[in-house]
């Protein structure tokens, strides 16, 4: 058997890994010409470092992250309005922990070192022709093979070839990312949610992440021109620690990175001997922080399915792939759409009840379907 795999974020170096693993032969093309253009921070949840247990890669994961036992929330003016005990989820499932996403790359790029990389080049187009896809790459080599996977983000080329042209499900908030000297406990997911405004802090044993999310239409790239204290002048209705944090951001934006909070949700994974994995089949917001673990997850479920077959059955094995998790990924992503309005709260009466509710919110209140789904086999 021979895969391709498009696009080498998490999903893909897993599934990548994994394949390895079971012996089946892949490669991977990428369209960016290193691994170095990703540093934000992003969390594990356990199932999530479950997989790396699979892969041998455990105990690196854990040395390169910072546990995540406790998630405060904050209103506006700096006030906790409650503190979750996230190790209560680690006791009972396995680790959850916060690393660099470069770093999380890194240690699933071992574990499937040998497999091999183009960097730099893209997928073109494609084209299934009895039980072979032929592939042509952006720089005009082209390619035949088994199976064709896209693992190539929110904004698929390979989804958009099988299945065309779909809107993304817009938030109309974005995000800007940077590095800031403030410190919260290295165990401890801070945010602040004040009126329109979101401002978080997510620690990793080496630097802490800062975000400052609000509507694109007043804090995207075009609406403040690369003036960083446009930025802060825009949260400064926040007083207290969300005040601090925002004091530490750049005054310019140049080589900052600013997120879109849009997502998608496919209406199909499959399509013969073409399958989507993780943002390219569904997306998340990064609300609950939930998006690596179920790219992960679902990785371990496509090589499950793929390491139970041979080349003649591959588009059965990749609808039973499709049946195994639409259904629990997309749950996720209704948790995280949820909470995504909670933070986005810009009426007073809508804050006023939103900042109530947290006070006596659960785990099981707030993410659902996530907190149930740790339980769950897949």
């Amino acid at each position: 058997m021979n895969v391709l795999i498009v696009g080498a974020g998490i999903g893909g170096l897993g599934l990548a890994a994994l394949l390895k693993q079971r012996g089946i032969g892949c490669e991977i093309v990428e369209k960016s010409p290193n691994l170095e253009h990703a540093g934000y921070v992003l969390t594990l949840y356990p199932m999530g470092s479950r997989v790396l247990h699979g892969l041998g890669k455990f105990g690196e994961f854990v040395e390169r992250s910072s546990p995540f036992n406790s998630y405060e929330v904050h209103n506006g003016h700096g006030d906790l309005l409650h503190r979750f005990d996230v190790s209560k989820i680690s006791a009972e499932f396995g680790y959850t922990g916060q690393i660099l996403r470069k770093d999380l790359l890194d240690i699933l790029r071992s574990a499937a070192s040998d497999v091999p990389l183009r960097l730099g080049n893209g997928l073109e187009h494609l084209e299934q022709r009895g039980e072979r896809v032929h592939v042509r790459f952006s720089d005009g080599t082209t390619g035949v093979y088994d199976a064709v996977i896209g693992a190539d983000g929110l904004h698929s080329k390979t989804r958009r070839i099988i299945f065309g042209d779909e809107p993304d499900h817009e938030t109309g908030w974005g995000v800007w990312v940077w590095w800031t000297s403030v410190e919260p406990p290295r165990d401890t997911v801070r945010e602040y949610w004040g009126k329109g405004r979101f401002v978080g802090l997510y620690p990793t044993p080496s630097r802490v992440g800062a975000v400052a999310a609000g509507p694109k239409r007043l804090l995207g790239p075009d609406a403040i021109s690369g003036d960083g204290l446009r930025v802060r002048e825009l949260f400064s209705s926040m007083v207290g620690g969300g005040a601090d944090v925002m004091n530490s951001f750049p005054s310019t934006t140049d080589g900052l990175f600013f997120w879109n909070l849009n997502d998608y949700r496919s209406h199909r994974w499959t399509s013969g001997r073409v399958a989507l994995l993780g943002d390219a089949s569904c997306a998340f917001l990064p609300a609950a922080g939930v998006g690596a673990s179920m790219a992960l997850e679902s990785a371990a479920v496509m090589a499950d399915e793929l390491s139970r077959t041979n080349g003649e059955f591959i588009a059965k094995s990749f609808a039973l792939y499709e049946k195994r998790r639409r259904r629990r990924a997309e749950l996720a992503q209704d948790d995280s759409r949820k909470l995504a309005v909670w933070m986005a709260a810009d009426s007073a009466p809508l804050v006023w009840t939103r900042d109530h509710f947290m006070k006596v919110a659960t785990t099981d209140s707030l993410v659902r379907n996530i907190a149930h789904s740790l339980g769950e086999p897949i």
